[in-house]
């Protein structure tokens, strides 16, 4: 009886050879991103709104920042190493004022 079933049910295949000639190349293309994205360096985007931002007011976020990735500009934070950033986001939860997101 499981041999009934087996044959009725069907098999199922996983990895880069199973499927359509476009799922085969959309597999590909992800594997080909992911290898890339481990090479480079990550991606950071650190947003500061300057309507928001009071500027040498406050200064939260740029003591809270544990690299040093911002600064005070003249009249707002600016943004001055996103290389050194870790994503720790203690400047986008120390801002009272939801003036800076980290993506």
């Amino acid at each position: 009886m499981a041999d009934e079933l087996e044959k009725k049910s069907g098999t199922y295949e996983y990895g880069a050879n199973v499927g359509s000639e476009r799922l085969k190349e959309i597999i590909k293309e992800k594997s080909v991103a992911k290898g890339v994205s481990k090479k480079t360096k990550k991606n950071v985007m650190i947003t500061v709104i300057n309507a928001h931002c009071k500027g040498g007011l406050c200064n939260i976020c740029v003591n809270y920042c544990p690299e040093k990735v911002l600064a005070m500009g003249f009249r707002t934070v600016e943004v001055v190493d996103p290389d050194s950033c870790t994503k720790c986001m203690l400047c986008e939860l120390r801002c009272p004022d939801f003036a800076i997101f980290v993506d």
